[in-house]
């Protein structure tokens, strides 16, 4: 009984370990989230018909 005990423990134990993210999976995560963003981002100006231009540097409106 002691060791069934033990080794269900030991299971639980295992089991509620987490794995963390290798450099890939995060990297490759974050690429997917920029690149929605992207889409999005070009979607909106698409709609829009123009982009608002960039600044000059160096204008003081």
């Amino acid at each position: 009984m002691g060791r069934v005990l033990i080794l269900l423990v030991g299971l639980a134990a295992l089991s509620g370990c987490h794995k963390e993210p290798s450099f890939e999976e995060r990297y490759e995560a974050a690429n997917d989230r920029i690149a929605k963003r992207a889409r999005d981002i070009d979607a909106q100006i698409a709609g829009t018909g123009t982009a608002t231009p960039p600044a000059e540097e160096g204008s003081k409106d």
